[in-house]
């Protein structure tokens, strides 16, 4: 089978596609048949080796970690799974390697896709989902809460801002061009253009800042937060895990970092989110596998409304 890999720290140019056998799998593992990977920044944040305090010296390593496919062998120890059951799943973020033709995975990292979406929206919605229902749990926010969320016209940011508005939170959104006016078909209270506003400006306080563009400090906005508010980063380095961690320890406005991993009962919540008829999940650009680079050159550029999937 095919498989993407990298054998160093580097760069996108860094990655090959090799032949590699197809996982033996475990009795408590079920193989899949990969069908759409979705590229998320912190793959090339581990390939650049930003977070390799985590993902060590040990090489060769697999590349993505959201993915949907089709259950190709069942494990005897496994329920609730047949072959040829269309599903969608996580790896390990830090371990992932989705980006193959096969995988071998746990049931706890799959579930069963909702029938009326395709295999790439189902793989480009997971991390989006995952993380933007992580951080209302972590947040503890509540209807008519008042929350910013950086990066809305992202492929969490999106997700975040639709879901949040299910939950009724007062939302404001930050983005720019063409993806600030594309999100306001889902109406968030107030809409702020980062390239034409300061945000720090604003004499709004929140009870949240949600951080998914890598921009936005939380020394820069701490004083937006109400006495108990939470800011939330998806997008950590090792320094700002450490700040976080003190800061923690003397403030009541605390800076939260989440790798959000899905549960089964997370997975089982996006699908009731997929349910909605009204949501809405944006792919920028489709490749196939042999163009997983250009995938990556084009995802990594930025401005884009969406995610970027590729097909296996």
């Amino acid at each position: 089978m095919k498989k993407v890999i990298y054998n160093k720290y580097g760069s996108i140019d860094d990655l090959q596609i090799i032949e590699s056998e197809i996982p033996i799998i475990n009795s408590d593992e079920i193989l899949i048949k990969v069908k759409a990977v979705a590229i998320n920044p912190l793959d090339w944040k581990k390939l650049e080796g930003q977070l390799k305090i985590v993902t060590g010296k040990k090489f060769p390593k697999g590349i993505a970690f959201d993915f949907s496919g089709v259950v190709e062998k069942t494990g005897s120890s496994t329920t609730n799974y047949k072959i040829g059951d269309a599903v969608f799943g996580t790896l390990d973020a830090m371990n992932g390697e989705a980006l193959a033709e096969y995988i071998a995975v746990k049931k706890e990292s799959i579930y069963h896709m909702p029938k009326n979406i395709s295999f790439e929206t189902a793989a480009a919605i997971l991390t989006g989902a995952t993380t933007a229902i992580y951080l209302f749990n972590k947040s503890k926010v509540k209807e008519g809460d008042e929350i910013l969320i950086n990066g809305a016209s992202g492929g969490v940011g999106m997700t975040a801002l639709q879901l949040a508005k299910l939950k009724g939170l007062k939302i404001t959104a930050v983005a720019s061009g063409e993806g600030l006016n594309y999100i306001k078909k889902w109406n968030p209270d107030s809409l702020i253009d980062y390239k034409k506003d300061k945000l720090t400006d604003t004499t709004k306080k929140y009870n949240a800042i949600y951080e998914l563009a890598g921009s936005l400090a939380f020394s820069n906005v701490k004083n937006l937060l109400k006495p108990n508010g939470i800011y939330v980063s998806t997008l950590p380095n090792p320094v700002d895990m450490l700040k976080a961690f003190f800061n923690n320890l003397f403030s009541g406005k605390k800076n939260i970092i989440v790798q959000a991993t899905p549960t089964q009962d997370i997975l089982r919540e996006i699908k009731q989110f997929l349910s909605h008829d009204t949501v809405e999940v944006l792919i920028a650009k489709t490749f196939t596998m042999k163009d997983f680079k250009e995938a990556y050159h084009f995802a990594k550029k930025g401005g884009l409304i969406g995610k970027v999937v590729i097909t296996v």
